[in-house]
């Protein structure tokens, strides 16, 4: 019972530092690189951001996991001397059974979570623990105690998670009524026709339902909040979202519609984005020089992505930079954003439709789920 009770302890905290990232990554501050996302397979963040990761809408199954092992928790405590082996038995199979859906998930989505296996071997040995434990030799109640015990236990450690939980969530205090409206309001305006460049750098499914269409600047404070907002997004939707970014910088030197330059090396850093393309790099080049933002020196960008990329080739990346052609892209791509009216970056078209505001992830679901639906 010790034992059960201690791993029990073990997994509610890992449940709350799932849940967490969960929260972090809906509202756009999780870490793409976080130490459980490793290589294509192990993928924390493919799986937080999966449908299946909630056991209802703004609810983590993570949570969930928090009750159920807060309740084993207790009754194992309670019944240290009596060892109910019957009602140990049956929560941690229900654990293990859970852990089992979840694993051939996980195989379905094609990605792991080292914290969700972590989980599954956990519940596992909680399994076997249980049945180590002595048979009765009289008729034992099922559950160890009276019926109305365990249901007011089990209000309270669901109502006790519940309201736990929030501190979690940075949206917590959001209103969800604006939020929807928003949404309602993005939705219902009118689309503009955009005739994408062929040289845009497209990520994605060309032929994807949603197409998301963004003028940003990787100088731009907002657009790097908005970066870590759109990143979830391609492991969720995969096949189903296009994305197409394209470079509208605040600097004269390379946006022929300004009268005055507002980011120093906004045109030096547009320019090593785009020779990464030309490298079939760009996502990795958009993710690093936003994550880099603040490190930025002048002459010393294209080194910054090499530190960090090191699957650039540095010779082709200032040869490309070099070119006529790469700042004659970059003015190409500015001034198709000044034809649609962008006067602000980040500025988005989702299917069309005009956003003029870094998004939370969790806003572009919704927003993303009803185009879908």
């Amino acid at each position: 019972m010790l034992i059960i009770s201690l791993l029990s302890l073990i997994g509610a905290g890992i449940s709350v530092w799932q849940t967490r990232q969960y929260f972090m990554t809906l509202s756009g501050l999780g870490d793409a690189h976080a130490f459980c996302n490793i290589g294509s397979l192990f993928d924390c963040t493919a799986i937080e951001v999966s449908r299946f990761a909630e056991f209802l809408p703004g609810i983590p199954l993570s949570a969930v996991a928090i009750a159920g092992y807060l309740m084993i928790f207790i009754l194992s405590l309670v019944q240290l001397k009596r060892k109910h082996r019957n009602t140990m038995l049956l929560f941690t199979g229900i654990a293990f059974a859970f852990s089992m859906i979840y694993f051939v998930i996980m195989l379905t989505l094609g990605k792991l979570c080292i914290l969700c296996l972590g989980i599954d071997l956990l519940n596992a040995f909680m399994l076997i623990v249980a049945f180590k434990l002595p048979k009765q030799e009289h008729k034992e109640k099922f559950f160890g105690m009276k019926p109305l015990t365990n249901a007011i236990i089990g209000i309270v450690v669901v109502v006790s998670v519940f309201y736990g939980i929030k501190p979690l969530d940075p949206l917590a205090d959001a209103n969800k009524t604006e939020i929807t409206e928003f949404v309602d309001r993005v939705l219902e305006s009118p689309s503009v026709s955009i005739d994408i460049p062929q040289d845009a750098f497209v990520v994605g499914n060309p032929n994807a339902k949603i197409t998301l269409v963004e003028f940003g600047d990787f100088q731009c404070p907002p657009c790097k909040m908005a970066a870590a907002g759109i990143q979830p997004l391609f492991k969720r939707y995969g096949d189903q979202l296009k994305f197409v970014f394209l470079n509208f910088p605040w600097a004269m030197e390379c946006n022929s519609s300004l009268k005055q330059t507002m980011h120093t090396y906004a045109c030096e850093a547009a320019s090593v984005a785009v020779c990464a393309g030309k490298q079939g790099k760009f996502l990795d080049a958009y993710e690093t020089l936003f994550e880099k933002q603040e490190e930025f020196i002048g002459g010393q960008i294209s080194t910054l992505l090499q530190s960090n990329v090191n699957t650039i080739d540095a010779g082709k990346l200032k040869e490309c930079m070099a070119l006529p052609s790469t700042e004659l892209q970059i003015k190409s791509n500015a001034d198709f954003g000044v034809r649609l009216q962008v006067a602000s970056t980040p500025t988005f078209f989702i299917n069309g439709k005009r956003v003029t505001v870094a998004l939370p992830t969790r806003v572009w679901i919704e927003m993303m789920d009803r185009l879908l639906k």
